[in-house]
């Protein structure tokens, strides 16, 4: 990591760590003039990480998708994304930014901690299918993992019960329903989309679109189960407890796919490394 690349990155895990403090302030104390300076604190971490992600890029000469650093940053930037989107569409989302920024933060740290140097693309990669790849990859992870936390204050928020000033600040059961399947939706359509453009690079890259390693099983499997949440919620109308269930579960595929497969020995990705 370069200086300048540090110089914008810690601001903003400073940034998301405060905008986490700011939340939990305004809900346990009342303080709800908090709410809005927190969103705005958190645009504004997010625009710092962004510009440390276009300061690597600019510096290395490549899209930062080649080191594990790179990924961590990526993955973390993503789940970014998904909330501000997410919050700008809808302002009941800003909320769930207390579940999510623990997760950036946990894989900017771990990022931090993997190797990081700036290597030079190598050839397989030189494909702009495979950032059309990655691109939807991550952003289906983000949408997974806003998807979750949605999912798990969802179950926390039961009806008839006190609910406490924290999960008091969150939507309705019936709101965060909704924006959860909408998440899913989203992902999934980014996760089908990404299959497609990986399968491209595939055959560019080895003659064949698809070899059933590791990774492409599970990121078929990984899909498939989002799949399965989708039909279940569009064709049985399945809603509630069972619904949020269904995708704290397909959660453990993504997990699996993304941060499990991909750091197997055998893996394509890593073939591909020694290349």
């Amino acid at each position: 990591m370069s200086r300048i690349e540090g110089f914008l990155l810690w601001p903003g895990m400073f940034g998301y760590a405060a905008v986490f403090i700011m939340y939990l302030m305004s809900a346990i104390f009342n303080k709800n003039h908090l709410e809005k300076r927190a969103w705005l604190l958190f645009l504004a971490s997010f625009a710092m990480q962004s510009a440390s992600i276009l300061w690597r890029w600019h510096e290395s000469g490549r899209i930062p998708v080649m080191v594990s650093y790179e990924h961590y940053q990526l993955g973390s930037w993503f789940i970014g994304l998904a909330m501000v989107i997410g919050g700008l569409a809808w302002r009941q989302m800003r909320i769930t930014s207390l579940g999510s920024i623990p997760v950036m933060l946990i894989m900017l740290g771990v990022g931090m901690n993997t190797y990081s140097a700036m290597d030079p693309m190598r050839p397989p990669f030189r494909s702009n299918w495979l950032f059309i790849h990655i691109g939807f990859a991550w952003f289906a992870w983000g949408c997974f993992v806003v998807a979750a936390v949605l999912a798990g204050a969802y179950l926390m928020k039961k009806p008839g019960r006190t609910e406490g000033k924290l999960l008091a600040r969150f939507p309705s059961r019936e709101i965060m329903d909704e924006l959860m399947v909408k998440q899913i939706l989203f992902g999934f359509i980014c996760q089908g989309l990404m299959i497609a453009a990986g399968a491209i690079w595939a055959h560019q890259l080895w003659g064949r679109y698809w070899g059933w390693d590791p990774i492409e099983t599970w990121s078929l499997v990984c899909w498939l189960a989002y799949g399965l949440v989708l039909h279940f919620r569009l064709m049985m109308n399945w809603r509630g407890n069972k619904m949020a269930i269904m995708v704290l579960l397909a959660l453990a595929t993504a997990i699996m796919y993304f941060w499990g497969i991909g750091f197997m020995p055998e893996s394509h990705t890593t073939l591909m490394m020694m290349e």
